[in-house]
């Protein structure tokens, strides 16, 4: 059975509206629109991380990111929140699309949701169509904060003992938190974590207003992970260093957004080499 593990990515920053203050069935409502519930959370007094059937929901009091893989409707969701937060209150929207391994699975194309999202809001996109393939829109602009600053690392084809157990489905949630050392490289994260039947694996942590999610789909077809963090690049590179060294991935993406001139979004790509 096939699972697209390839995700897709909604950030929306709002102007004064408390976020943390909307009740949960809010969030459960939102996240039905994209097909994915909830299966747990942590929360601190800056953050609230849910985890999701699948990927991730972050909240903040200014900020929500939503991830999710497998065959979502994120645009949904974001039409959602349109419809219910009113359009002056948005400062910033983002939405954005990985290349899908097997993107005929998926019930729309990044063409069809930046139309539904132009009905409302007139952002622009972003198209990468080299060794990183994806689709980005994006609308408003950026305010000063840490959190417009993030690393996402994207490996295809994981290798090794490790990555044939999590294939396997035998390994159990206590030897994944023990080889991924999360704790060992940030022993200050409050963390929640959930092992997929018959396989696949999710984490969120969160640290003050900061966060780190992972999600490991060790399909045979398409073994992938993916990480996101908000933590500066001093902070979350030996970790990186730590995973690729782990699997040993056939192909390595790295992708960091920040403000740049202006108040707009930067993105910037590296390709860390193939196996």
């Amino acid at each position: 059975m096939f699972y697209e593990g390839t995700e897709k990515r909604l950030e929306i920053t709002v102007k004064k509206k408390n976020l943390l203050q909307l009740p949960e069935a809010f969030w459960e409502e939102m996240l039905a629109q994209a097909e994915t519930i909830i299966l747990s959370k942590i929360k601190n007094q800056h953050i609230c991380a849910y985890l999701l059937s699948e990927s991730s929901l972050f909240v903040w009091q200014n900020r929500l990111l939503l991830i999710t893989c497998g065959n979502t409707h994120l645009v949904k969701a974001a039409q959602f929140f349109q419809k219910e937060i009113a359009r002056e209150e948005i400062q910033s929207l983002l939405f954005q699309r990985h290349q899908a391994v097997q993107p005929e699975r998926q019930k729309t194309t990044f063409s069809q949701d930046s139309l539904l999202l132009k009905t409302n809001l007139q952002g622009t996109t972003q198209h990468w169509r080299e060794q990183y393939q994806g689709d980005l829109f994006f609308f408003g602009r950026l305010a000063d904060d840490p959190l417009n600053k993030k690393t996402i690392l994207m490996l295809h084809g994981l290798s090794g003992f490790f990555s044939r157990r999590l294939e396997a489905g035998t390994a159990c949630t206590g030897e994944i938190a023990a080889t991924l050392a999360i704790k060992k490289f940030f022993p200050q994260l409050l963390i929640d974590q959930f092992t997929f039947t018959p396989k696949g694996y999710s984490l969120n942590a969160i640290c003050a207003a900061h966060y780190l999610t992972i999600h490991i789909t060790p399909e045979k077809l398409s073994t992938y992970l993916s990480l996101e963090s908000s933590f500066a690049a001093y902070i979350i590179e030996p970790y990186i260093k730590h995973l690729i060294a782990l699997f040993s991935p056939q192909k390595s993406h790295l992708m960091s957004f920040s403000r740049g001139n202006k108040n707009k979004l930067e993105v910037s790509i590296r390709v860390m080499g193939k196996r």
